[in-house]
């Protein structure tokens, strides 16, 4: 469970805890430790008689590896459980929501090594050959060449020089002795940038390309639907869910091949 999709901390705590190897077996005496208390409180706190207080919530939040906006919006549901009066309730509530909005902005969510100035995006994103490229200098541990770029997306060495050169410059990749290597891993275009339209019709087109031989261990998927608003949230919060997982993933998994992950959800 998302932190965000929790209704309570309890609710929260008890889920990730029975994620955990062999359902969390010794995770309390763990949290107790952390804290610095004893198992007798914390079972206080899980029967619903007893409350973190705020000092203690920060400390569990950095024990379990939040994010900053992760550990706002847990001291959130703590102050929530705490509030004396339903008004100081309703205050933490609503703060707890303005917060849910915002981790559903993918650029809290997921983490950049390096943002690339107007100049950089407006040519990193004028075709999907530069991401590609890019994606293909991490296959090799011993770098690719300009001739492994001209082969790999057949198009002419002056064109494949032009990008790893662009590359080079902009710090997203590495070179030594002619052999190029990924640098910077990760970019990302933020909701509102000139350049999101074009970086999702570059790759919506390849994916469309890409239909007419796609293979047996690929997938596609297109599908329409009638759903309630708050069926279509929910799933709003899954997919994003998804993407965050998705990107640790790929950030730990050592590449032998480069692939293209399109998400699309929207009202009609």
């Amino acid at each position: 469970m998302s932190i965000f999709e929790a209704k309570d901390y309890r609710s929260y705590l008890k889920v990730h805890i029975k994620g955990l190897p062999n359902k969390g077996r010794g995770e309390l005496s763990r949290i107790a430790h952390a804290l610095n208390v004893n198992t007798t409180l914390l079972s206080q706190i899980f029967a619903g008689t007893r409350d973190f207080n705020l000092e203690q919530g920060l400390q569990l939040s950095k024990y379990l590896g939040h994010t900053e906006l992760e550990t706002e919006f847990f001291l959130l549901m703590v102050q929530v459980e705490r509030a004396g009066t339903h008004d100081l309730k309703l205050l933490f509530q609503k703060k707890m929501q303005t917060l849910k909005t915002e981790a559903l902005k993918l650029s809290k969510r997921i983490t950049t090594e390096r943002t690339l100035d107007e100049h950089e995006k407006s040519v990193f994103y004028s075709s999907w050959i530069y991401s590609a490229t890019h994606l293909f200098t991490s296959l090799s541990a011993k770098g690719v060449s300009v001739e492994d770029v001209c082969e790999r997306f057949d198009i002419s060495r002056s064109k494949a020089n032009e990008i790893l050169q662009f590359l080079l410059r902009s710090g997203l990749c590495t070179e030594d002795n002619g052999r190029f290597k990924m640098g910077v891993q990760s970019t990302f275009v933020s909701q509102g940038s000139p350049h999101l339209l074009k970086h999702h019709s570059n790759w919506r087109v390849k994916a469309i390309q890409k239909s007419e031989s796609l293979k047996e261990k690929e997938m596609m998927f297109t599908g329409q639907v009638s759903i309630s608003e708050k069926d279509f949230a929910e799933l709003r919060e899954h997919l994003t869910n998804f993407i965050k997982q998705a990107s640790e993933k790929v950030q730990k998994s050592k590449p032998d091949e480069i692939a293209c992950l399109n998400i699309d959800w929207f009202w009609l």
